[in-house]
């Protein structure tokens, strides 16, 4: 089961890819912080800025397995567009993809990235890795 706060189109913003087409999935959940504001003054990322409780977000949820969020992710995506793109993100999303995910997501054409805080392993196929160190890790 993937529990995702949300699942969006927009154009990247940041780094290298800035201007690209893509989709993004925001996994829950962290593993440096829980995210309740109650519990920042001790967490090990305590500036955080995301909102990645829940699953309430605009195409969030629980899907029980990797067709089901392929294919809302592949739902997000502008059919009259090629190059599909999809950044997966969080919270952090290591946490949660596995290997299937990355292969499905590849049969149905996107070329996946994943930001991350680098602290945990990912899987192997990840097309674009974009690590955000956080102090203290």
């Amino acid at each position: 089961m993937f529990l995702v706060k949300e699942i969006y189109y927009t154009i990247q913003g940041e780094g290298a890819r800035t201007g690209r087409p893509s989709v993004f999935c925001r996994f829950a959940g962290c593993n440096l912080w829980t995210g309740r504001e109650k519990d920042r003054k001790d967490a090990i990322c305590n500036f955080c800025d995301t909102n990645f409780i829940g699953a309430d977000g605009p195409g969030g949820g629980k899907f029980k397995d990797e067709t089901k969020i392929t294919n809302a992710i592949n739902d997000k995506w502008p059919q009259h567009l090629d190059n599909k793109y999809i950044v997966l993100t969080g919270g952090e999303p290591a946490l949660q993809i596995n290997s299937s995910l990355i292969d499905k997501l590849h049969e149905a054409g996107f070329e996946v990235a994943i930001e991350t805080n680098g602290t945990l392993p990912i899987p192997s196929g990840i097309d674009w890795v974009t690590v955000s160190p956080k102090s203290n890790t």
